[in-house]
């Protein structure tokens, strides 16, 4: 099991949650990686979705080295989020 999904303390900054856009045609998904400051979330449904944000992490981190997320389940384990951590 994986750990939960925990907030980084920041003072004056209230995260905000993102929306993951989807194509209508080939239902490839959007990230909006790019855009998140830190604290800032986005949500998943399942398991399977998480894998798949973790491999688009990978491809984004070759872009933008610098930036971190985690991807967690939240405290009651039916969502899975997306957190800008650094």
């Amino acid at each position: 099991m994986p750990a939960i999904d925990v907030e980084v303390p920041l003072v004056g900054i209230t995260p905000r949650k993102h929306v993951v856009r989807r194509n209508q045609i080939s239902k490839r998904a959007k990230y909006p990686f790019k855009g998140m400051i830190i604290n800032d979330y986005f949500t998943v449904e399942n398991e399977k979705e998480a894998r798949s944000v973790r491999e688009a992490l990978k491809s984004f981190y070759r872009r933008v080295p610098e930036r971190k997320f985690s991807v967690r389940q939240n405290a009651t384990g039916d969502l899975w989020i997306c957190r800008r951590v650094a």
